[in-house]
């Protein structure tokens, strides 16, 4: 980030009242977590049937019962 930049969102941060320095803080935390997830190289099909899944509501696949039911 810039000088010029930082000054910015420091002047920013001086006009706003003190009961939202939280709120900036928790979302200065987000976009760095969300940032940090995106730059993971998740294979597409893997985070498709993650959000087929939780739209379905289906719990997780128990790694240990499909082998049970793979030996049956």
């Amino acid at each position: 980030m810039t000088t010029k930049a930082l000054k910015q969102v420091s002047e920013k941060l001086k006009l706003l009242p003190e009961s939202m320095i939280e709120d900036v803080e928790n979302y200065i935390d987000f976009l760095s977590y969300k940032h940090s997830q995106e730059s993971f190289d998740i294979p597409q099909w893997h985070k498709e049937e993650v959000f087929k899944r939780i739209k379905l509501n289906k719990k997780p696949i128990d790694a240990f019962d499909m082998i049970d039911n793979l030996e049956e």
